[in-house]
């Protein structure tokens, strides 16, 4: 099943519109006229940072900051209420110093102050962890919404080229899931990563100070610890990558069989499609398995290291106790201070996993950010206006896929007002035709031309505002009959939204809908046949108000009704404007000024519909093909057959 890159634009290649059958041949006309290959990918932009995202929140960042030194220094403050009590309070010691007063307070007092210590130290740190926790999520809810608008945006102004090589699960996965593991990274950074970092050393600092044996035996571990995470950093970060792009094939492929869940259900293919998303799924639980298998491989390698250094610590303690260098209560301090010492190595060893899976996710994003792909402006474009003289394709190469052009050096002009149809087979070009005249893809020869100015000299935005396309899938958002036709001109009046209705008959649509302009019609306006749907595409198209219509197949699909509902619309809709459409169905060709036959991405024959019907040539063999008993009665003299 393919997907749509453009809502109601099929994917090149796989489309209306792939290469005709004879597209390999030489050009009769220009017999040395070189086939030029599909365009090349842009070069991607200066590779950017995600670090600018965090900029906006500068403040709360520093404030978390200064208090994740307080937690430190209060981190570092724990263990000595323990000393206190045991050499001061248990075993007789004098404190002296500057807190020689707690002297006076005997052994049940020393005890009671050291317990109060330490719950203070506890409280106080528990508060200071709460705000550092609350600050550094809620900033990193902001920069994921902030990396989320940015990497939306970013999608909405690649060019279709883009789009046509990843699929809409995919991107849609990096949205959301890749913005919610980079935020995830994020407040690893600040809440585990800055805080145990800091603490590891000041612990280190206390220790050395208090005994530099002990100090140096229990740092003896950090070296081959500092190893193992690095030779795994990057395995887990390759592995979490895959894993990432397993989900992401796993979201498109749900997201493809549910969006045509009709056709599935249509042709009985619940348990093809079913299996195949099985095998998905069972793809990306082996590519998460890889990863965890990476991260908890070493966890135990990690736990013996350190459990050999604290027995190291230990038994060097225990023989300077002994021995009446040290003490016990200093002993306890230590140790303690070894626990908390290796509870940051530990915490830092494991947040490898949150990181690689965060660094994955950021390359994702990155390719989004980074992408060159939009459709390139002019330093100083010039504003386009409404066509005066009209549209004209001159020369005109094109192709999606390197070898296989599309069009060639395709000669057209539309002359402004004028209502022009191009027909021809399947593969002849005709849906290209549009897409370059929006500017979705350029040419890669030739020029395409608003009153004799090439298109990409011209303010893309001002230019597409001069074009309405009603595409040959008409699109529907999931909303009200007002909700899609006023997505052609958010700030249209009530007034307009009528006049573009009655132009294209969508008023007697509305009068026969429940809830008239409030009705709602469903993901993809399923509550509506093809023929309303067509129609309300139109008043869409009518109401942005351009200067031009693209119609796409307008009539495709419709039954004698529909079509003649839409047809009648189309006239209406007509007046005033140019009007480029492009059809199989030959009824839209005779309602216009002129006809143009496409073949092999080449004009083979223009002129009236009448006319051409006369001369017998390709226009009229098409319609034989769709008229063969009209066209027997009338002699093939063009007679009667201007509907």
């Amino acid at each position: 099943m393919g997907r749509s890159s453009w809502p109601g634009w099929s994917r090149p290649g796989s489309g209306p519109e792939p290469a005709s059958g004879d597209s390999d041949d030489p050009d009769p006309h220009q017999p040395h006229a070189p086939l030029p290959s599909a365009p090349a990918v842009p070069a991607p932009a200066r590779r950017q940072s995600l670090r600018r995202f965090l900029r906006p929140y500068r403040g709360s960042l520093s404030l978390a900051s200064g208090l994740i030194l307080v937690e430190t220094l209060l981190d570092l403050a724990r263990p000595w209420p323990l000393k206190l009590a045991v050499d001061n309070a248990i075993g007789g010691q004098p404190v002296g110093g500057p807190l020689g007063v707690l002297d006076q307070l005997g052994p049940a007092g020393l005890a009671a102050v050291a317990a109060g210590a330490g719950i203070g130290l506890v409280g106080v740190g528990a508060l200071v962890g709460y705000l550092i926790t609350y600050l550094t999520s809620a900033t990193a809810e902001r920069v994921g919404a902030d990396l989320r608008e940015s990497v939306f945006g970013r999608l909405l102004g690649l060019g279709l080229p883009f789009h046509d090589r990843h699929r809409s699960g995919d991107l849609v996965t990096r949205l959301t899931g890749d913005v919610a593991r980079v935020e995830d990274s994020m407040v690893a950074w600040f809440t585990v990563l800055v805080p145990e970092v800091l603490t590891l050393a000041g612990m280190v600092v206390v220790v050395l100070a208090i005994d530099l044996t002990l100090g140096l035996a229990a740092l003896a571990v950090v070296p081959p610890l500092a190893l193992v995470v690095a030779l795994r950093r990057r395995r887990i970060r390759v592995a979490q990558r895959a894993s990432r792009d397993a989900d992401a094939a796993l979201a498109s492929e749900a997201t493809e069989v549910l969006r045509n869940v009709r056709v599935v259900q249509a042709f009985t293919r619940e348990g093809e499609a079913g299996g195949q998303f099985s095998g998905r799924s069972r793809s990306a639980v082996r590519a998460a398995l890889g990863a965890m298998d990476l991260e908890a491989r070493w966890s135990p390698v990690a736990d013996l290291l350190l459990a050999a250094g604290g027995g190291l610590v230990l038994w060097l303690g225990v023989t300077a106790v002994t021995s009446g260098r040290m003490t016990l209560g200093t002993l306890l301090v230590v140790l303690a201070y070894l626990s908390s010492l290796y509870g940051p190595i530990r915490a830092l060893a494991r947040l490898a996993r949150t990181l690689a899976r965060g660094a994955a996710s950021r390359e994702r994003i990155l390719e989004v950010l980074d992408s060159g792909e939009v459709v390139p402006e002019a330093a100083e474009p010039l504003q386009a206006g409404p066509p005066r003289q009209g549209l004209a394709l001159r020369g005109v190469w094109f192709a999606y896929a390197e070898g296989a052009p599309v069009l060639r050096h395709l000669d057209l002009e539309v002359a402004a007002g004028e209502r022009v149809c191009v027909v021809g087979p399947t593969g002849a070009g005709k849906s290209t035709l549009l897409a370059l005249l929006l500017r979705f893809y350029d040419p890669d020869a030739g020029v395409v031309e608003l009153d004799g100015t090439d298109l990409r000299d011209l303010d893309l935005a001002s230019l597409r505002r001069q074009l309405a396309l009603v595409p040959q899938d008409p699109w529907m958002l999931d909303g009200t009959v007002a909700d899609n036709v006023r997505f052609g001109r958010p700030g249209a009046t009530r007034e307009e939204l009528e006049a573009a209705a009655r132009a294209t008959r969508v008023d007697e649509l509305i009068q026969r809908l429940p809830d008239g302009w409030e009705t709602e019609i469903g993901e993809g306006g399923v509550r509506l046949s093809g023929g309303q749907r067509r129609r309300v595409a139109l008043a869409r198209a009518i109401l942005r108000d351009a200067s031009v219509l693209l119609l796409d197949e307008p009539t495709s699909g419709l039954d004698a009704a529909s079509e003649q509902a839409v047809l009648d619309a189309l006239d209406r809709a007509a007046e005033g404007r140019t009007v480029l459409s492009v059809s199989h169905r030959l009824s839209l060709a005779a309602r216009a000024d002129r006809v143009v036959v496409l073949d092999g991405g080449r004009v083979v024959e223009q002129g009236p519909p009448g006319e051409l019907l006369a001369a017998g040539g390709a226009y009229a063999r098409l319609w034989a093909l769709q008229h063969p008993m009209e066209l027997a009665v009338s002699g093939n003299s063009g007679e009667g057959v201007s509907s």
